[in-house]
């Protein structure tokens, strides 16, 4: 009768400690560099566009960032309303997709991608304004990559704009 009782506690113990260890391992911090080189792109659905570089580090475990960059404002017909530049705020959620494979090819194991969101400041040139913003930057390395993911930006200004069709981008995340 009592083993009845002791099977399940034991089982419980069990599952708790080692179903806890990937827990933990996966929680370790994890610091990256952020590469922007060329503009990544994306739209509104007015049809502006917006071209964003970008460089930095970002940490998780605890999150933190340090990033800055520049962008660019344009219309449909490729009218530049606004240029500027821009530094991150805060980390918001990154969602790793892995390291070292991109599209099922090997490429160096430090490579890495995901879904990083940060909170931005907008300080278009000539003024002294600070916009606050979101900026998603999508890097497809890694062999867990959302199908419907593509490589770029989006850029959410509240209450003024929101770039949130993703139209190009080259960009790494490359683990230090």
């Amino acid at each position: 009768m009592k083993l009845r009782f002791a099977l399940p506690a034991i089982f419980g113990i069990a599952v708790i400690v080692f179903g806890a260890t990937p827990a933990l391992a996966a929680a370790q911090t994890q610091t990256f560099l952020l590469e922007l080189e060329v503009p990544n792109t994306a739209a509104a659905p007015n049809g502006d566009m917006v071209a964003v570089t970008a460089e930095g580090e970002f940490s998780v475990f605890p999150n933190s960032v340090e990033a800055e960059g520049t962008f660019v404002h344009s219309n449909g017909s490729g009218t530049v309303l606004a240029t500027g530049t821009w530094h991150a705020t805060a980390l918001l959620d990154y969602q790793s997709y892995g390291c070292g494979v991109l599209f099922g090819d090997p490429i160096p194991p430090e490579f890495c991608g995901g879904r990083l969101l940060m909170a931005v400041l907008l300080t278009p040139d000539g003024t002294t304004l600070e916009i606050p913003a979101m900026l998603s930057v999508f890097c497809v390395i890694g062999d867990h990559v959302p199908r419907s993911v593509e490589e770029g930006i989006r850029l959410n200004v509240p209450a003024i704009i929101n770039f949130n069709d993703v139209t190009g981008g080259d960009n790494v995340y490359i683990q230090i």
